[in-house]
């Protein structure tokens, strides 16, 4: 009996000593994307979500109003104001579905670098194999903070719009033509 149980132990001792240390590079590359990655979460969690939906409120509650005025004769400047008030106000629903989308993606992905990082850290990857799964991620990661970076523009373009409302419904509630 004692050879079985003997031979077990050196087994056991010599594949955990066929472990590598992790790579502290590889480490400090995946801390440096879920570091961004929540921060960028962070960023979207603090835009005003409702905003999309109240967007779409007004463009639905304005809508036979904007109808009316672009069937008539409108100033230049007027025309461009009511058709940039429009054209936001009618893309917010989507602007807030993509708002939503990204912020899942950055959730998604903040977890799925805590698990890689777990890995790396327990040797579960030769360093070769971990570096393939690191560029991937941040080929990802780039996609991702590019999608962030469109949400925080449309935001941006949505809340110029809401701050445009007073002066947009003085226009609306005008029937002088040039």
């Amino acid at each position: 009996m004692r050879f079985p149980v003997g031979t077990a132990l050196l087994i056991s001792i010599g594949l955990g000593s066929c472990k590598h240390a992790p790579d502290p590079a590889q480490l400090t590359a995946v801390d440096q994307l879920i570091e961004a990655t929540e921060a960028a979460a962070l960023t979207l969690r603090e835009l005003n979500r409702g905003r999309y939906a109240e967007a779409d409120s007004l463009l639905a509650a304005d809508s036979a109003l904007f109808a009316q005025r672009f069937n008539d004769t409108l100033y230049p400047d007027d025309a461009r104001a009511l058709g940039n008030q429009w054209l936001a106000l009618r893309h917010a629903a989507g602007m807030g579905d993509d708002h939503e989308r990204t912020l899942a993606d950055l959730i998604e992905a903040a977890e799925r670098l805590r698990l890689l990082r777990a890995d790396i850290a327990g040797s579960a990857f030769r360093d070769e194999q971990a570096a393939a799964v690191i560029r991937a991620e941040q080929e990802r990661h780039t996609a991702v903070i590019g999608n962030v970076h469109a949400v925080i523009d449309n935001y941006r373009l949505l809340q110029h719009a809401w701050d445009r409302r007073d002066t947009v419904a003085l226009l609306l509630a005008g029937s002088d033509a040039p």
